[in-house]
């Protein structure tokens, strides 16, 4: 697992040297992610399960909106640091959580709120509402800085679209995983590739060395990082999962530090530390309580679709989000998603 999200977290730094725009990389990431979807159907005889599956908007939605964060977060590490993309992303559980609370009737928990605050705050240092220096303190404003404020705030929209992802798919916890994940790729795809139908992509400066490494970054990001996340779930808890895939920040962190000399000040690294900490504290509360084992091949892909930065690891953030809410005293029997309680009814 820490193979699959430091592989997932490369994608940024992949894209600073292809000269194309973030959309197109991201089509072409998750085109990879389908592909090996679609070997593995062959080889298992999976697409007898999607046959049988019934659709449902939900299933739709889930992966529009998974398109439009995979493309909306590639786009953000071109116009803001790699640190601050990564980081803010990872504020889409929340946004699920606020989602769920509302619509689909789930307790907003002490500890829930906690976890709202301190994202919130974070995301605010992160972007430089709050601010500190020696000469004059703390600083509360909208001045922010001009490099980075569009890339910030495209980051925070790919979170939106990550929170309301996983909030539809809260919808259909019953449907199997792998079926689930699969239709979830493909309508990112047909999503991306809608977005490039309107909005033709400028590939004048894409030469050999960028089409390279949009091969490599497809592969390697893309499918590379999908199979040993599918090593991962045969033998880790979708806690463990969820947990180790925030080192996805530290790992975008680390390259942009290292590859790019891009700023990170102590009140972003203190924002940052603040949004990975919300996010854990309810993986820990969700799953603590009733861990279950994902060793079944059922369950490879109810952790498949969460990396924000990337298409890879979501769902298992989704439980960390939501799972604790009780069931629905009218919703129907559902096949529980790894490391959470069965959820409510089809949508």
């Amino acid at each position: 697992m820490f193979l699959s999200s430091s592989l997932m977290g490369g994608i940024g730094a992949f894209a600073r040297y292809i000269d194309a725009p973030g959309d197109f990389i991201a089509f072409n990431r998750s085109l990879a992610g389908l592909i090996g979807m679609t070997a593995i159907f062959l080889a298992t005889k999976g697409f007898l399960k999607v046959k049988a599956t019934r659709f449902t908007p939900s299933l739709l939605l889930s992966g529009i909106f998974l398109g439009l964060l995979s493309s909306l977060y590639v786009i953000s590490t071109q116009m803001t640091t790699l640190a601050n993309a990564s980081f803010l992303i990872y504020t889409g559980p929340i946004y699920s959580t606020v989602l769920s609370a509302i619509f689909l009737k789930e307790p907003l928990k002490k500890s829930m709120i906690a976890s709202l605050g301190a994202v919130l705050l974070g995301t605010m240092l992160i972007i430089g509402i709050i601010n500190y220096t020696a000469g004059d303190g703390f600083t509360v404003g909208l001045d922010l800085d001009p490099r980075y404020m569009a890339g910030n705030l495209v980051a925070l929209v790919s979170g939106v679209a990550y929170g309301l992802y996983l909030f539809f798919s809260r919808y259909r916890t019953d449907c199997d995983s792998n079926v689930r994940a699969y239709f979830n790729f493909l309508f990112a795809v047909v999503t991306i590739g809608v977005i490039l139908i309107f909005r033709t992509p400028d590939l004048s400066g894409m030469d050999s060395r960028s089409w390279i490494v949009l091969a490599i970054a497809a592969v390697v990001t893309g499918y590379a990082a999908f199979y040993f996340l599918t090593m991962a779930t045969r033998i880790l808890f979708a806690g463990e999962l969820a947990v180790i895939s925030y080192q996805e920040t530290i790992m975008a962190t680390v390259l942009g530090l290292v590859l790019f000399a891009e700023p990170l000040t102590g009140m972003q690294a203190l924002g940052g530390v603040l949004i990975v900490g919300g996010g854990l504290s309810q993986i820990l509360a969700s799953t603590k309580a009733k861990p279950k084992r994902t060793d079944g091949p059922d369950d490879i892909a109810s952790t498949l679709t969460a990396d924000p930065a990337e298409p890879m690891a979501q769902l298992a953030m989704a439980s960390a989000a939501t799972a604790a809410a009780p069931d629905a005293p009218d919703a129907p029997a559902a096949a529980p998603m790894a490391g959470t309680r069965s959820s409510r009814g089809t949508n």
